[in-house]
Formats: structure tokens, C-alpha cells, sequence
């Protein structure tokens, strides 16, 4: 996200692309530290142009996520908000 935008990269790796790694990063301020990265969808990446990309790359493979920081309180919160994220984004969830 530093560098381009991920649907950017998707287009220009196309089928070369073996598998993919979603993050979540803000842009909104100038702090690109690990305190950059958020939860999905809590951040600037344009996840409908990023699957619309993998979909016009022939993406068919896995999709793995990771995250930086753990909630403080019921961190096991974050595996249900990934996984509703994870839903919204890959469209199996409106």
C-alpha cells in the first residue's frame, strides 16, 4: 500500500499470482509503521476493486489473512470480525 495500490499489483502479476495475503492498511496519516495496519475493512484498500481484480486475474486460489493487534480485551472477538470481513469482501455476505 506504500508503493501502489493492491488491485495495481494484481493486475500487473496477473496469472502469476499463487496466493494471496490480505492486510488491511490506512493511509490517512503519514505514520507508515506497523500501527498502519488495521482489521479488514478498517482501512483504505478498495476491497471491491481488489476482488474484481483477483476475478479478472483468475484468481482461484486460497486466501489467508494477518493482523498485527490482537484485541486487548476478548481477542478471540477478532477471529468472528475476520471472518464476517472475509465475507463482506469475497461476496458471501451483504
Amino acid at each position: 500500500m506504500l508503493f501502489q495500490y493492491p488491485e495495481h499489483w494484481i493486475a500487473a502479476l496477473g496469472g502469476r499470482i499463487k496466493n494471496t495475503h490480505f492486510k488491511e492498511f490506512s493511509k490517512k496519516g503519514t505514520d507508515h509503521s506497523l500501527e498502519s495496519f488495521r482489521t479488514l475493512l478498517d482501512g483504505t484498500t478498495n476491497w471491491p476493486a481488489v476482488t474484481e481484480a483477483l476475478d479478472k486475474a483468475s484468481y482461484r486460489g486460497y486466501v489467508t489473512f494477518e493482523y498485527f493487534h490482537p484485541f486487548a480485551h476478548y481477542p478471540e472477538a477478532l477471529i468472528y470480525q475476520t471472518s464476517d470481513a472475509l465475507d463482506r469482501i469475497l461476496g458471501k455476505k451483504d
